[in-house]
């Protein structure tokens, strides 16, 4: 990239944080005509509801607790404030637009008040808004039991080891007493050929669960209870495939440690082999979660599976097969590793994987200052993401986490997870409908990779054959190409369309044996079982004695790449946010130069055709593949502004001057790429299927218009009544005043569909003919939306925001003339605020 520069600060208009009208009544849609009879109806479906509670006698003595769906009628809204105002409390949102609510008076006095009102039976209040509930429906058993036990349920006989997961009603206390409750009868219920217990708990702010170990007997008996959410079989995790890589280094040169102050990875998985030579100097600590005393889990922080070991190497080194070519080993990120896994690769049958994730990144980040990136190369093969469904629990924790540790600056990178194909069928589809079969639903991304503050890594190829037997057709690399995406990497979009992966980086290949049957004649093709030298990863190996290195694919494999590229920055920006940091390393993205063609653009498709490549393209690729050093470094034709730890008020918005550029910016010819990232961390639940973050945020730039257009644009929509359509109604008001004028910057991909996500990135190829672009300096207008975080508890949201500019003729000083319009600006403001005092 030429000369190295540090980054530049993006301007702010300051003293621009314009008021935000609060949002109405929470009630919308047409009225009923039939208001008496849908009224009368509603009580009577009260009636239903009320009777089994009253009747009811449970073995688990829990205080019962009256809890159904509203079902919100189509094209009707249903507010929080209107649950509450009806006696009832809010516990979950659908997709389907149906509340899950509950009330600890069973017998809905102020609910039954209101609707005899509504229903014209009593004079009084019309409560109107009580039209848009459709009905209101008990919830039954078969509405608790999770995804992993419907697909294997318990067998009579069996004593199995289930996650039980309670409504939590916000009051930690209560959800003590629950668990205390059932704990106490499942020792009481158990007997010596059915040895039944609760064996770990965990309470967080909207999550309450339990491991237990029940009978099927005493498993439909907690399927009948109220305060029962859902029970399912506990995750496993799933591994990848390896082989060996013999290869000798016969001078093994010496491995300095990185500085004391370098950032460190954790890397919760399988452990790590301490006394591995290239792990050994780099190693902080190693400890195994949550079983100190070493009664479960065998071995201690060692790692008996290997895959542990694998990740660690490359988080630590990065790129290894450099590192051997060039026969010197220079760590650049300190290695702290969480042993989670069993010596069978499993996690552990009595303990919750939340509380385990908890305690390991606690007791870490708590002690070490610089252990600031978490590396989580595990995934749950049976979670597959489906539109419409609510966040996976690991993920919601993950979330969770990253937003209690804020101040300590956690960046979690998280694998995609790995859709490895084992049926001769399916090995056949590899070969014949690579890479269509990516888009697929059972190549989804998995628990936990749709974290919606992690970063999400998807999975490439190098683009080559095999070293061992480079010569053999019969044994051919499926993607082949270099950039193409791996033929296992899991694929978009996560929770409430958010763009998933977020970045990709380099995982392997798979090999196909085409060899044919003698006797028959028939084409057979198999997935070769181990990786193969060339297509594969290579990283370090457990069984270091008789080699050091081995090769692997897979998806945990990029993981760890990006893991490394974040904490080499956080080495060069120890200040930074993890906001900052991950908008550095998806603002540096690209899409390889060699896609393949079904998801390439083309100027011959139609708009709507393109756009559906768009979508393709982000759901293998999220943004591309990130860059060290476009990330950590600016250059003269590469430029890049950006503001941290910036505090907006919810509901409010700020404005941005991107400077005006120069005209030998158009006159030389090359492409020209304007990027624009934004990264927030807002509260999140997975009780809400209306919106998992409690906060959005979006951005819009403009171009060829003045300031004072655009504050009064956003002054007139801040009237408005509507503050999720807020940006919309700014722009159409100012599309209205400059008819035939463009003045927005066609951002890609757009607004509605980054900024679903909590890290955005919009980007625009400028054209020579776009004289708007350098006639007066780009507006970037950034603003923030209220979702159900509570008022009282979030006034603010932090977030960070990256922009660059780039030209490819190296002989455009970009850099200097930025530099010096920012410094310009920022005297003048310095001397505005002087004339003040």
């Amino acid at each position: 990239m030429g000369n190295q520069f540090e980054h530049l600060r993006l301007p702010r208009i300051i003293n621009i944080e314009l008021p935000r009208r609060a949002t109405g009544g929470g009630f919308g849609g047409t009225k009923r005509t039939d208001v008496s009879e849908h009224g009368k109806q509603l009580l009577g479906q009260i009636s239903s509801l009320i009777e089994p509670v009253k009747q009811k006698i449970s073995p688990f003595r829990l205080d019962p607790k009256l809890i159904f769906k509203i079902k919100v009628a189509e094209k009707h809204t249903f507010s929080d404030n209107l649950v509450t105002q009806i006696g009832l409390n809010v516990l979950a949102r659908e997709p389907n637009k149906a509340i899950v609510v509950f009330s600890s008076d069973n017998e809905l006095a102020e609910f039954k008040k209101r609707l005899e009102n509504y229903s014209q039976i009593k004079d009084g209040p019309k409560y109107e808004y009580l039209g848009a509930i459709d009905e209101l429906v008990p919830l039954e058993p078969e509405d608790r039991i999770g995804h992993l036990l419907d697909i294997k349920r318990v067998e009579a006989g069996e004593v199995a080891a289930l996650d039980l997961e309670l409504w939590h009603t916000g009051d930690r206390k209560e959800m003590q007493n629950y668990l205390d409750k059932i704990a106490q009868v499942l020792e009481e219920l158990s007997s010596g050929t059915a040895p039944m217990r609760m064996s770990d708990k965990y309470i967080g702010e909207y999550l309450c669960i339990a491991r237990i170990k029940v009978t099927h007997e005493v498993l439909e008996l907690l399927l009948l209870e109220e305060m029962v959410k859902e029970i399912d079989r506990p995750p496993q995790p799933g591994f990848e495939r390896t082989g060996d890589y013999n290869l000798p280094i016969s001078s093994f040169p010496e491995v300095v440690p990185p500085p004391e102050d370098n950032c460190g990875i954790l890397v919760i998985d399988s452990g790590v082999l301490r006394g591995h030579p290239l792990i050994a100097p780099v190693l902080g600590e190693a400890e195994v979660f949550p079983d100190a005393k070493r009664e479960v889990i065998q071995g201690g922080p060692d790692d008996v599976h290997g895959h542990g070991t694998s990740v660690a190497g490359i988080a630590i080194y990065g790129n290894i097969e450099n590192c051997i070519k060039q026969l010197s080993f220079e760590p650049t990120a300190w290695l702290f590793s969480a042993r989670v896994t069993d010596e069978n690769g499993k996690y552990d049958e009595d303990i919750l994987v939340e509380t385990q994730l908890h305690e390991a990144i606690r007791a870490f980040v708590e002690h070490y200052p610089n252990c600031k990136v978490i590396n989580i190369s595990l995934g749950n093969d049976e979670q597959i993401y489906r539109d419409g469904l609510k966040q996976f629990r690991l993920a919601a924790k993950i979330d969770e986490i990253a937003y209690q540790y804020q101040d300590k600056n956690i960046v979690f990178v998280i694998s995609a997870g790995n859709a490895f194909y084992e049926e001769a069928q399916s090995n056949e589809q590899l070969r014949t409908e690579y890479p269509n079969y990516l888009l697929n639903k059972s190549a989804r991304i998995i628990d936990p990779a749709t974290s919606a503050i992690a970063l999400t890594v998807g999975s490439l190829s190098f683009g080559r054959g095999s070293i061992t037997e480079p010569s053999d057709v019969r044994r051919q690399a499926i993607a082949n190409l270099s950039g193409y995406p791996s033929p296992f990497t899991r694929t978009g979009f996560g929770v409430d369309g958010m763009i998933k992966p977020d970045v990709v980086d380099f995982g392997g290949d798979l090999v196909l044996d085409l060899s044919y049957r003698e006797n028959l004649g028939l084409p057979k093709v198999n997935v070769l079982p181990d990786s193969v030298a060339g297509v594969s990863v290579v990283t370090l190996s457990k069984d270091f004695n008789s080699s050091l290195f081995h090769i692997c694919s897979g998806t945990s494999f990029a993981a760890p790449r990006v893991a490394n590229l974040a904490a080499q920055l956080f080495t060069k920006y120890p200040k930074a946010s993890s906001n900052l940091i991950r908008a550095l390393i998806v603002n540096s993205a690209v899409l390889p130069k060699e896609i393949p063609p079904e998801f390439q653009c083309n100027s011959k498709q139609s708009q709507s055709q393109n756009t559906k490549q768009i979508e393709n393209q982000l759901a293998i690729y999220g943004y591309g593949q990130s860059d060290l050093e476009r990330a950590m470094y600016s250059a003269e034709n590469y430029v890049v502004l950006s503001e941290d730890n910036i505090l907006i008020p919810v509901g409010k918005f700020h404005i941005y001057e991107i400077p005006q550029l120069p005209p030998e910016f158009f006159e030389v010819e090359g492409t020209r790429i304007l990027s624009i990232t934004l990264a927030f961390d807002p509260p999140t639940r997975p009780t809400r299927g209306d919106s998992y973050l409690g906060v959005t945020m979006e951005f819009n730039l403009f171009k060829g218009i003045d300031r004072e257009s655009i504050v009064n644009a956003y002054v007139d929509a801040s009237k408005t009544d509507v503050p999720d359509k807020f940006a919309e109604i700014s722009l159409d008001i100012l599309k209205k005043k400059h008819k035939g004028s463009n003045i927005v910057c066609n951002l890609s991909p757009t607004s509605t569909l980054r900024k679903k996500a909590t890290v955005q990135r919009g980007q625009v190829e400028i054209t020579p003919r776009a004289i708007k672009y350098n006639n007066l300096p780009m507006i970037l207008v950034v603003n923030c939306n209220r979702k159900w975080a509570n008022p009282d508890e979030i006034e603010m949201q932090r977030y960070a925001l990256v922009a660059s500019i780039s030209h490819s003729a190296p002989q455009v000083n970009l850099y200097n003339r930025m530099r010096l319009q920012i410094n310009q600006r920022s005297d003048r403001e310095q001397e505005r605020l002087r004339g003040r005092v």
